[in-house]
């Protein structure tokens, strides 16, 4: 009896650590961009007290419905809510009871920034926005790598060649067009002076992460193909990932594998008891 009790805490324990691992896996979205220093418009006390379990986000969402905005996430106290159609920048995530928060960095509404707003809202109550700024933070360790006498040439030579509007994408490899601008505002050189907006695909196409279009904090809003900007018929070659929300499915993945435990050692139980009286039974019979 007791092996059997010793082979169920075993199982017990490896389940459990098993599904802790797919819960820290569920929930790693993005990775750390920590050393990549965020531009964050409002660092409140609870942030300054939990610097250490807070991750940089920079994922951009926006407000299907009114959202409700909390002053922490271990606080039941909330501030204004946040309208239907606004659109919101994540400072800092943090991860409790299951459930992904987001601090609110910057958000604006049809295009038109608002004043700086405080507070966390649950991740789940938003929708992600697959837009340049996600892609951007995403992405960002592949950000700014570039041969520069390359894409100088580019530069130069699309210059003189361009004839139409310049496509603008949600992000790079999107495949989805958010609009066009003048071929006058191609950009020249001066895109050298924030290298960390450019990013080279797969095929070695250069793309610029624009901060002059739709520009909301200061932060990027679109893409443009540097190296192909007036072609509209680039596929969709690249998915952004969608961030862990967590309190849909997070609790499952714990409480799942251990009531199959349970049951199993009950019914471990219940049919040792059986054979056991069998047993007896069968020994008092002989005798």
């Amino acid at each position: 009896m007791k092996k059997l009790y010793a082979l169920f805490g075993i199982i017990l324990l490896c389940i459990c650590y098993a599904s802790q691992w797919l819960l820290a896996a569920a929930e790693k979205d993005y990775e750390s961009n920590d050393e990549y220093e965020l531009d964050i418009f409002y660092k409140d006390s609870f942030y300054l007290s939990h610097e250490k379990e807070c991750k940089q986000s920079g994922a951009s969402y926006f407000a299907e419905e009114e959202v409700t905005c909390y002053k922490n996430p271990e606080s039941s106290k909330t501030l204004s809510p946040i309208e239907n159609g606004t659109y919101i920048s994540i400072g800092y995530i943090y991860q409790a009871d299951f459930e992904t928060w987001g601090s609110i960095n910057f958000i604006t509404n049809k295009d038109v920034p608002l004043p700086p707003k405080e507070g966390w809202v649950k991740i789940e109550d938003l929708k992600f926005s697959e837009d340049a700024t996600s892609f951007f933070w995403e992405n960002i360790k592949d950000m700014g790598k570039m041969e520069r006498d390359a894409l100088t040439k580019i530069l130069e030579e699309v210059q003189g060649n361009l004839k139409k509007e310049i496509v603008m994408w949600s992000y790079p490899c999107s495949g989805k067009i958010v609009g066009k601008m003048p071929k006058e505002k191609y950009p020249s050189s001066r895109i050298f002076q924030t290298p960390r907006n450019i990013y080279c695909d797969h095929e070695k196409r250069y793309w610029w992460i624009c901060p002059n279009y739709k520009k909301v904090g200061g932060k990027p809003y679109c893409a443009i193909c540097l190296s192909d900007p007036e072609n509209d018929q680039i596929g969709k070659e690249i998915t952004l990932t969608k961030p862990y929300t967590g309190g849909k499915y997070g609790r499952w993945l714990v409480a799942i594998p251990i009531g199959i435990v349970i049951c199993i050692l009950i019914a471990g139980v219940i049919i040792f008891r059986v054979r056991r009286r069998l047993r007896i039974k069968k020994m008092a019979e002989d005798v």
